[in-house]
């Protein structure tokens, strides 16, 4: 208080000093020259006393600055208490925000570094005798990893660390120059650090402070760290359940299209006669055993699917696809199905350039699971309707509507959900695995579109999805339209090498493509290869991938190993789906890789194009 009311006095003095000699001046009637020097001292004496007022707001200014942060008021001047304020802001500053991390995150390899930090920098700042800091494990309830930084008075310094508490005041008197601060963040205790000011000074609330800002850095670093450390050990687990994952489908899909692919070939031979005469009653029965064989298979590829999606191992091959071919195509294959039903299937009116941006296989699968789904669902007699339009934005939507049982809104959010099925007595009883509907949406998003659907219970649904657009020239069209026809092959005597286990597999494809007038050299193993190679010529070989006596690329390698068929076209087939296994088949040198289940079709139809590739990069 004594200097507010010395400059208090001091101001009201300059007053009188500066107004006494103009007022003696004009009572005087002195000359204009004492006038103008009584001016000048008066203009003098106001300026002084203005200073003195801004020096007192000043002082007062700082030193509420200093209350509001909490710091010890000192006595002094401007300079003496800005200098002080500066030098306690700079440590603030420090010990808030002089530990930030990057944009990476503090693993627990670097905390111990970090912490260190803390201490050096707890020691330097507050210059201090000693900083020690001690870790507390949640998990064993025990203190560890102690640092220390100077030399603490006392050996038992470490344990008073460890065990000091704010409420134990025989402490506090015997360390009155110590501060000790609780590491702690959200309830849960970390640490304590420990600092120890020279003999004879207290610390002050300024020192207290930056302590206290310090451990909570240290806190918020051993959160981060362990909070950092479990969220690898979840990525490593999530990893691992992938790979997990792949495997297991890698091995179901060996293990189950295998098979399939020897009963729907078997069924095939016998429709085309392969098998000698078959009845028409034996002809149903072959086409239902096909027509069952192909629906677990498309069971197990939903699975597949669905699961290369989620390991995101599935890429999309975007084309310029014509969509009303498309529809008018998807029509027809479905419509045998909805007639089971008494469904009609309708095509409205499209504009033939109407163009969508797709990988087809996906465009054909998700409208596929659309028309199924449309089928399923519909009671019998039921109306399904494709439809397409151009919308704003450059997309195209096309839409699948039925008049089924439609979707009770409370069910709705199941709908693309994995397996996951909608709670209705009709729907119940039909089969599934609930992998269709969000394996089209998913499909949809790996190409840059939106699947989604509107639905009113009891008038039926329409699914639609909404792709980039494009336009189609006439000839696209026309192209499009017959693209997927394909006439059976006849070969001309080529000889095609069939290296595959004797069995049922190798019997069936070498009595197929025999039938289609290829001469077939059947071989098990490398020896069997090599002296093949030695005795004949071949144009094509197909390897089967999985060889009791041997890998199907050790087979590769045989063949290529010969210089004679270096440049003979490889088919592999193989059981394993996965676009990496079919990769690294490519790699050894394989002209095409066939996913069992294949057509038998479908291979006649590939060996005959490789074999003409070959013959005409010859020419």
């Amino acid at each position: 208080m004594r200097r507010p009311l010395l400059i208090s006095t001091l101001g009201v003095l300059a007053v009188v000093l500066g107004t006494l000699p103009i007022a003696l001046m004009l009572y005087m009637g002195a000359p204009l020259p004492l006038h103008i020097l009584a001016m000048l001292n008066f203009i003098a004496w106001t300026t002084v006393c203005l200073l003195f007022v801004a020096q007192t707001r000043m002082l007062r200014s700082i030193d509420h600055a200093m209350q509001t942060l909490d710091l010890d008021i000192i006595q002094g001047g401007v300079e003496e208490k800005l200098g002080r304020f500066l030098y306690e802001s700079k440590r603030y500053h420090l010990a808030s925000y002089g530990f930030m991390r990057g944009p990476g995150a503090v693993s627990e390899r670097d905390l111990g570094i970090n912490l260190r930090r803390i201490v050096d920098h707890a020691y330097r700042e507050l210059d201090a005798k000693a900083v020690e800091l001690a870790l507390f494990s949640q998990e064993t309830g025990l203190w560890s990893q102690v640092l220390i930084a100077g030399e603490p008075s006392s050996v038992g310094s470490q344990s008073m660390l460890m065990d000091a508490s704010s409420d134990d005041s025989s402490k506090a008197k015997e360390a009155e120059n110590v501060i000790v601060q609780a590491m702690s963040f959200a309830g849960t205790l970390f640490g304590k650090l420990r600092i120890e000011m020279p003999k004879g000074r207290l610390p002050s609330k300024a020192d207290r402070h930056v302590t206290e800002l310090m451990a909570t850095q240290g806190a918020l670093m051993l959160v981060d760290a362990r909070f950092t450390d479990a969220l690898l050990r979840m990525r490593e687990k999530g990893d691992e359940s992938v790979r997990a994952k792949t495997g297991f489908l890698a091995n179901l899909s060996h293990e189950i299209r295998g098979p399939l692919g020897i009963v729907l070939n078997g069924a095939e031979l016998m429709l085309d006669g392969l098998c000698g005469p078959v009845t028409e009653s034996q002809q149903d029965t072959c086409r239902m055993m096909k027509k069952s064989a192909e629906h677990l298979l498309d069971l197990v590829n939903d699975v597949l699917d669905y699961a290369k999606v989620e390991a995101g191992k599935i890429k999309a091959k975007g084309v310029n696809l014509a969509v009303k071919p498309l529809l008018d195509d998807l029509a027809a294959v479905i419509r045998t199905q909805a007639m089971a039903k008494g469904h009609s299937v309708d095509v409205t009116e499209i504009d033939s350039s109407l163009g969508m941006i797709c990988d087809k296989r996906h465009a054909r699968q998700i409208l596929i699971n659309f028309l199924t789904n449309a089928v399923k669902y519909t009671p019998d007699g039921g109306k399904i309707t494709l439809s397409a339009e151009r919308v704003p934005g450059d997309r195209v939507k096309i839409m699948v509507t039925d008049t089924g049982v439609g979707i009770a809104d409370k069910e709705k959010s199941k709908v693309f959900g994995a397996f996951e099925r909608v709670d209705n007595p009709y729907s119940l009883q039909q089969s599934g695995t609930g992998l269709g509907m969000p394996l089209a949406r998913k499909l949809a998003e790996v190409n840059e579109g939106i699947a989604s659907f509107e639905s009113k219970e009891g008038e039926g649904s329409t699914f639609w999805i909404m792709m980039p657009a494009c336009k189609i020239r006439s000839a696209e069209a026309q192209v499009e339209s017959g693209d997927e026809v394909k006439a059976v092959p006849q070969g001309n005597g080529e000889a095609v090498l069939l290296v595959d286990q004797s069995g049922e597999g190798r019997d069936m494809l070498e009595r197929y493509l025999n039938h289609q007038g290829f001469r077939i050299i059947a071989a098990s193993s490398g020896a069997d290869i090599l002296k093949t190679m030695r005795e004949a010529e071949i144009d094509l070989a197909v390897v089967e991938s999985d060889l009791p006596g041997g890998s199907g690329e050790d087979m590769i390698s045989v063949i290529r190993s010969n210089p004679k068929a270096a440049s003979v076209p490889i088919i592999m087939l193989s059981s394993k789906a996965f676009d990496f296994d079919v990769e690294r088949f490519l790699k050894l040198g394989v002209d095409r890789c066939l996913a069992k289940p294949i057509e038998l079709g479908e291979i006649a139809v590939t060996v005959r194009r490789l074999i003409d590739e070959a013959r005409s990069f010859r020419e």
